[in-house]
């Protein structure tokens, strides 16, 4: 049985390892500044708007209790504010603005989303009706979808700022998370009262 495990275990290593054969000749130094650059690229798309939910998981373990795993808590709240910019963004210009999203496929995680989505439709999220959002994620391989591979890049950068500490990579997207006036709405740290990071003091100037 435990030799089963070692093997199901190696497996599994050598699934997640191929995606990254194609930059194993790459040092670190060049990594990063393959990200570096990725990272200008993006904050370059002056019409692009980037929306992020961070959790600390201990907060929320503790918070008022609620239905959602902390991964399933933040798609809300990301349906949540897509669905505000959308609205919102569509008032100004006048038009109806329509979005879709697309994610990276999780087989674990497709289904209950893809479930939470149409309960949303149907009755919304709670906070607001879901009048702009068309259907249900669409799941994709990131491995062939660059712009997925774009956001993947936006998370690492993120959880390295909250996790690390680390400003270098966050800083260069920072400018891309929508705005309503002076305070940074794309990006909110689920945390304790009276926390003083750089996300925290933006949301609420």
């Amino acid at each position: 049985m435990a030799a089963r495990g070692t093997s199901d275990r190696l497996k599994e290593a050598k699934k997640n390892y191929r995606k990254t054969l194609p930059y194993l000749h790459l040092t670190l130094a060049e990594r990063r500044q393959a990200l570096n650059e990725l990272a200008d690229v993006l904050n370059g798309w002056k019409d692009t708007r980037l929306f992020a939910e961070v959790i600390d998981k201990h907060y929320a373990y503790k918070s008022a209790s609620h239905a959602y795993t902390p991964f399933e808590f933040s798609f809300r709240e990301l349906v949540q504010r897509y669905e505000y910019f959308l609205k919102h963004r569509g008032n100004s210009i006048n038009q109806t603005l329509y979005g879709i999203i697309v994610q990276d496929n999780n087989e674990t995680m497709a289904r209950r989303l893809t479930s939470m989505m149409r309960r949303f439709h149907v009755k919304g999220t709670g906070w607001t009706n879901i009048d702009h959002i068309v259907e249900t994620p669409l799941f994709v391989d990131s491995h062939l979808t660059s712009m997925v591979q774009m956001a993947d890049l936006c998370g690492y950068a993120i959880r390295r700022f909250f996790e690390n500490g680390e400003r270098d990579l966050f800083n260069r997207i920072y400018s891309r998370f929508d705005r309503a006036g002076s305070a940074v709405v794309g990006i909110r740290h689920f945390t304790t009262d009276g926390c003083v990071c750089q996300v925290c003091r933006d949301h609420s100037p």
